[in-house]
């Protein structure tokens, strides 16, 4: 498979993903917020904009985290790159490169997102909500990953795309516990403390309110919704869950036998892995839960870093 391939298939699967994580987040929030009074209201919306990891360029344009302001740089803005639509019009434009690679289904899918949403005037989206935006982008990333596994064969291409979401997601929901535990424990004493539908949020931001009531059978609470969102193995929006996947396709694509590695990536993939496989939620507390995502955080950046510099990077000959 030819390097630029490769690098389109990968990227085009973080888009996709990322358009969806940020349409499920600012979803959530929205209607939560509805239940909430206003100062818990103004303090909510500071860290959608961290969690995407553009606080800084947000700070730009606006001088006030509010909802209006919140919701159109994270679902319209043109100048975010990691704006829904720009998420959504760069994964078409890496899909349109490659039409001879993947299923006519596919191209017709995300053609067909693309120009849904690009339909959507702002002002009347930001004046009704973000629900019918944000669950037109969650299903159409949702049929995305349906039309992609049923339509694509389960090749070499198709693991660049596993390897690609599921880095997306793990880091998505690195920052996301990592964000909102700093912000409903410690940032919110003035206003009382944090109630069930502030967890309710951060389960329904990843999907796993229901799954969470299977596995626990009890009240929410914080320590267990940061260990499931970490440490559960068969959540799909977990970082182990999802960083597994990463080491499986790192593996997929080299033919690298269990218990071995083939390149850089693949031994921080497996590190990253063997470390969540044993680590446990009372020792991340007591270490830091905000040091120990921000090291995995870092990790996932690294081993993104050197998925590039072995399939994506070539020599140039003189």
């Amino acid at each position: 498979m030819l390097s630029r391939i490769a690098e389109s298939l990968f990227w085009l699967a973080r888009y996709i993903e990322r358009a969806e994580d940020t349409a499920r987040i600012l979803d959530v929030n929205y209607h939560m917020m509805l239940e909430q009074s206003q100062q818990s209201y103004r303090l909510r919306w500071e860290p959608l904009v961290i969690m995407a990891g553009e606080e800084k360029l947000f700070h730009e344009f606006y001088s006030e985290a509010n909802a209006e302001n919140v919701f159109e740089f994270l679902a319209f803005r043109q100048d975010n790159p990691s704006s829904i639509v720009q998420c959504i019009s760069k994964a078409r434009e890496n899909a349109r490169t490659i039409r001879d690679r993947i299923s006519r289904e596919m191209w017709e899918d995300i053609n067909g997102l693309y120009y849904t949403v690009t339909r959507f005037r702002p002002e009347d989206e930001i004046a009704a909500g973000p629900h019918r935006f944000c669950d037109l982008v969650k299903f159409g990333a949702h049929r995305f990953h349906g039309v992609t596994d049923a339509t694509m064969p389960h090749d070499e291409g198709w693991e660049f795309l596993r390897v690609g979401w599921s880095i997306e997601r793990a880091e998505m929901s690195a920052r996301l516990v990592d964000v909102q535990y700093y912000n409903l424990l410690d940032a919110l004493p003035s206003v009382g403390a944090p109630d069930n539908h502030q967890w309710m949020a951060v389960l329904r931001s990843v999907g796993a309110y229901e799954a969470y009531h299977r596995q626990y059978h009890s009240a929410i609470e914080p320590e267990k919704v940061a260990e499931m969102l970490i440490l559960h193995p068969r959540h799909p929006r977990s970082i182990r869950f999802s960083t597994s996947e990463v080491q499986a396709g790192l593996r997929a694509i080299s033919g690298s036998p269990a218990g071995s590695y083939a390149n850089e990536a693949e031994r921080l993939a497996g590190r990253v892995v063997e470390r969540l496989r044993y680590d446990r939620v009372d020792e991340i507390f007591k270490q830091g839960l905000h040091g120990y995502l921000n090291d995995l955080l870092r990790m996932c950046g690294a081993i993104g870093d050197d998925i590039a510099r072995t399939y994506f990077y070539y020599a140039v000959v003189a």
